[in-house]
């Protein structure tokens, strides 16, 4: 009997011990991590080829919900809970728009497929970590952040595409992915929303998740010391808001940066001081809500049904605006980084060498209709751009090829060379171009866009770098997807040395960009700095545009 007694306390002992001890519920068959808000409960993955399997917490609230009165609401504290949450799928993505609306379907195709449920209640974050044991007082975990792309229109963290786990399970890292506003409803620019860093509720979605990550990420057993915010398209972009928004002498929360064809400081984007609320005016015509009275106005939009807000979005594209604040969005990103007045933290930079292919077939093959809309009353540039890119030689041979070339190049290619250049004046900057084309990154829809026109279309490395491509995976994929994974991993692990033993930094010598799928195959190394027409063409015209 006593023996009984002695052995029920110590079983009573041992379950107290493992109930308080992260680590051993994180290393369950049922994972839990405790976070500030309370206890989480996650699900366990296998991947195939590695040691270890990977803990998810999908779905974890980093915000109170923007819903009812909080719509167009900066991201307020959620409240605690006492009970184990589950976070085991995907949240709701935030309203989602695609325009224009005879083109949905086509963009949802490349850009959203699956089509994700959406709602106002989205801000969550998800969490990847490899199951594996860690000292709670000295979490080492790097911790890669990412901000999805979208145009800042659509968009969601939920993405087959964006799962983290192969980086976990082969990496040694973890990886958060973040929901955040886009469209109208991230971006409120209303004249009675009278503080200016309260119009960019997106914006600051993002930064309320590192806020989360800085909290939160030792449960998980990472470092919040090491986190790298990465991202593609308007997630590269946001990234790049996040390095210049931050000045040189201040201590961000990220250690590094890595920017997927985007940026800020060389986007040649309109003045953000512009207060004509031209967004605004259309939306409240659109909906109805036409008081002379502002807060009237404001008040009646709250009043309207997501949906339809959505929808007049879609239909009439009533744009989005940001807001210079000087704190989220600054007026003046080149200027800080021609000065070094920038975050101070290595980046890799790049772009794809077709990021335009998409955009060329979506706006069709008549390039006098691209000019005048898209540059309107520039003739003195359409004249100069079309002598720069004569047709018949280095693969122009029709006008959609045409196309391709220029808007890779002032949208993509020409931005990320120049901010490469400056950057690399002050911090360690690595420069890439992803140049592959495989089986299972292509889009297949021969009829809007014949994969003669694709190549390394906009967004076609994801799957390459985040390892989730599926179907039919040639060797060559498979060498550069692990060579792509391992160098974004190194990177975040120890950004003062080189991802790959081979990438030198921009500026040290003469072939200094990294070429991943060296002649449209699974080969990688150094090349030649690469410039294009970005001089020629485009210099003037991007930094006249843009401070």
């Amino acid at each position: 009997m006593f023996f009984a007694e002695r052995m029920l306390a110590f079983a009573i002992a041992i379950t107290v011990v493992q109930a308080h001890d992260p680590v051993c519920n994180f290393l369950s068959a049922i994972p839990t991590a405790t976070i500030r808000e309370g206890v989480i409960v996650g699900t366990t993955t296998s991947i195939p080829g590695a040691t270890i399997s990977v803990n998810k917490f999908l779905g974890i609230p980093f915000a109170s919900a923007p819903t009812g009165s909080a719509r167009f609401s900066v991201p307020k504290p959620v409240g605690n809970w006492s009970t184990p949450r589950e976070t085991k799928k995907f949240s709701p993505a935030c309203i989602q728009v695609f325009n224009p609306l005879a083109q949905r379907e086509f963009i949802e195709e490349v850009f959203s497929t699956p089509a994700p449920e959406e709602g106002e209640d989205c801000l969550y974050l998800n969490v990847f970590a490899p199951k594996k044991k860690w000292n709670p007082l000295r979490p080492y975990r790097a911790v890669l952040y990412w901000m999805y792309g979208g145009g800042l229109k659509f968009g969601n963290a939920g993405q087959p595409l964006y799962d983290g786990s192969h980086f976990a399970a082969l990496e040694d890292v973890i990886v958060v992915s973040v929901n955040y506003r886009t469209n109208i409803f991230g971006f409120p620019f209303f004249p009675v929303i009278t503080n200016l860093t309260e119009r960019n509720v997106g914006l600051l979605d993002q930064r309320a998740g590192l806020d989360w990550v800085q909290r939160n990420i030792r449960s998980f057993g990472g470092d919040a010391k090491k986190v790298t915010v990465f991202g593609q398209s308007a997630g590269s972009t946001s990234t790049d808001i996040l390095l210049t928004s931050y000045p040189s002498n201040s201590t961000p929360p990220f250690h590094a940066a890595i920017m997927e064809s985007g940026t800020y400081a060389w986007l040649p984007v309109p003045n953000c001081n512009n207060t004509n609320y031209g967004p605004w005016r259309n939306l409240t015509a659109t909906l109805g809500c036409n008081s002379t009275d502002a807060t009237e106005a404001f008040e009646c939009v709250k009043g309207k049904n997501a949906s339809e807000i959505k929808h007049v979005q879609e239909k009439y594209g009533t744009g989005i605006q940001q807001a210079c604040d000087n704190i989220t969005y600054v007026s003046d990103p080149r200027s800080r980084r021609e000065t070094g007045n920038f975050a101070r933290v290595p980046v890799i930079s790049g772009a794809c060498v077709d990021d335009g292919s998409y955009y060329a077939v979506k706006a069709g093959p008549n390039v006098t209709d691209y000019f005048a809309t898209t540059f309107p009353n520039k003739t003195e540039l359409r004249d100069q751009v079309l002598k720069a890119y004569p047709m018949g030689i280095e693969g122009r041979v029709d006008n959609i090829t045409l196309l391709s070339q220029l808007i890779t190049d002032w949208e993509f290619h020409c931005p990320s060379l120049f901010l490469s250049n400056s950057s690399s004046k002050f911090v360690p900057t690595y420069r890439y171009l992803y140049n592959a084309s495989f089986p299972s990154t292509r889009i297949d829809d021969p009829e809007r866009w014949p994969l003669k026109y694709q190549g390394a279309w906009h967004s076609s490395e994801i799957k390459v770098v985040f390892d989730t491509a599926t179907g039919n995976i040639t060797k060559e994929q498979r060498q550069l997807t692990d060579t792509m994974r391992g160098a974004w991993a190194r990177f975040a692990k120890d950004p003062w040395s080189p991802p790959l033993e081979e990438w030198a930094t921009v500026g040290s010598q003469e072939e200094d960009v990294m070429s991943f799928g060296t002649d449209g195959s699974g080969k990688w190394g150094m090349v030649k700095h690469a410039s294009g027409k970005c001089d020629e063409a485009w210099r003037k015209f991007i930094e006249d545009t843009h401070l």
